[in-house]
């Protein structure tokens, strides 16, 4: 059988990073098949049905199965043709902060029973540095050639992104750098590192240099708080009479990658002897901040016995809208407040996964409010159903003026306010 001009592409681990770049690759011609554990999900792809929210991306789906260029198994096969492997599975640090190998080790085995030699593995997972060179090292029987080609797209526009975004390719070798860059240049523009290390810092470094911003923000808002001034006139202000000064919205910060990639970071080969205790001060301030809401709310209900708490916004981010609730600031509110206060009445609401009509119901004799994420929907028309003495905690600044209740704005050290 002639072999194709072009590989068939394998995904391993069809999640938030792994389905949208298949879904988009056979979008753009290419053979694609994606490969996942969890038997119940292969079923709903192979049906056309995904959780996932991201704009297009379901319609896609649904068009490449309809077209025949996308289809999903839950175990992998060998094949008589040229296939790539992409793997794009879950990789977690374990509760002591290391590097949890397991899925990334488990798909490799999988490819490595499949595969014949001289065939490309792409590593779309986010991992330590040095880790695509230990995988290439320990399959080095198998005769693979290996990438670093790592995701950075956004929860919510994953999809819209792989068209939008450069891949960056970190071949180990230029031959597997031009394989893996002739696979991502069906989703447009490649950017080339000289190797997997390279491409591994990029990803590793932007997404640490976010929380440490997010970080700084927030060590300012807790000292604008103690100082009585409000952070949020301070970014004005500041930004109109310092052109150089930016600073970062604070409020909460979570989700699957800022939550952990800075314990990935450091299981990165070499680093004994580097002082990173900028990183990891950055990451406990912004973990604090949940104990910091928690206690704050505490006070607040100490003065409104048996009164409910209601938290709105159950992803880790609103804005772009997504369901994810992965790593979610509220998740570790509520287990915060429940270890503080066990017979505490509290509700939860989401205006991604549950109908509008539910924030009602949430508030609904409600003492405490907290808007715990990003998404505008939170604060819309929340006046009209709160209670008359209800004093909402606005985490991302979405109260704006008028809002009709009383508001505390996470940075503005002033008392509550009644906009």
């Amino acid at each position: 059988m002639a072999q194709p001009s072009q590989p068939a592409i394998v995904v391993i681990g069809c999640g938030a990073i792994g389905l949208p770049l298949a879904v988009a690759l056979a979008s753009r011609g290419a053979s694609v098949l994606g490969i996942d554990a969890d038997p119940a999900r292969v079923a709903d792809l192979t049906a056309g049905r995904t959780a996932l929210g991201d704009s297009g991306l379901a319609e896609a789906l649904r068009t490449g199965l309809e077209e025949g260029g996308l289809g999903f198994s839950a175990v992998l096969n060998t094949a008589p043709d040229e296939r790539a492997y992409v793997l794009a599975v879950p990789t977690p640090a374990r509760a002591d902060g290391a590097f949890d190998t397991g899925p990334i080790e488990a798909a490799m085995a999988a490819v490595s029973a499949a595969a014949r030699r001289d065939e490309l593995v792409c590593v779309r997972s986010t991992i330590p540095i040095g880790a695509t060179r230990a995988l290439a090292g320990a399959y080095a029987s198998a005769g693979l050639m290996f990438a670093a080609c790592p995701d950075r797209s956004v929860a919510g526009n994953a999809y819209a992104e792989q068209f939008s975004l450069p891949h960056v390719v970190g071949g180990l070798g230029d031959t597997a750098g031009v394989r893996a860059a002739a696979i991502f240049a069906h989703l447009g523009t490649v950017v080339r590192a000289p190797d997997p290390e390279t491409a591994e810092a990029i990803k590793l470094f932007a997404n640490v240099q976010r929380d440490v911003s997010f970080a700084l923000a927030n060590q300012f808002a807790l000292i604008s708080e103690a100082a009585g001034i409000d952070l949020a006139v301070v970014r004005q202000v500041g930004a109109a009479g310092f052109p150089r000064f930016s600073l970062a919205r604070p409020g909460p910060v979570g989700g699957p990658c800022l939550t952990k990639d800075i314990a990935l970071l450091l299981a990165s080969a070499g680093l004994e002897s580097v002082d990173t205790r900028l990183l990891s001060a950055a990451r406990s301030l912004n973990e604090s901040l949940a104990d910091r809401i928690a206690a704050a709310v505490e006070t607040e209900l100490a003065e409104r016995p048996g009164q409910a708490v209601a938290i709105l916004g159950l992803a880790f981010k609103g804005t772009p809208p997504t369901g994810d609730q992965r790593g979610a600031f509220a998740a570790a509110l509520c287990e915060r407040l429940v270890g503080r206060l066990p017979k505490l009445d509290l509700r939860r609401w989401d205006p991604v996964a549950e109908p509008p009509a539910g924030r009602a119901a949430a508030v609904r004799r409600a003492g405490v409010v907290v808007l715990a994420n990003d998404h505008p929907g939170l604060a819309i028309g929340l006046d009209a159903e709160l209670s008359a003495d209800a004093v909402v905690f606005d985490l991302t600044g979405l109260v704006g003026p008028g809002a009709g209740f009383a508001s505390k704005r996470f940075g503005n050290g002033a008392a509550p306010t009644r906009s």
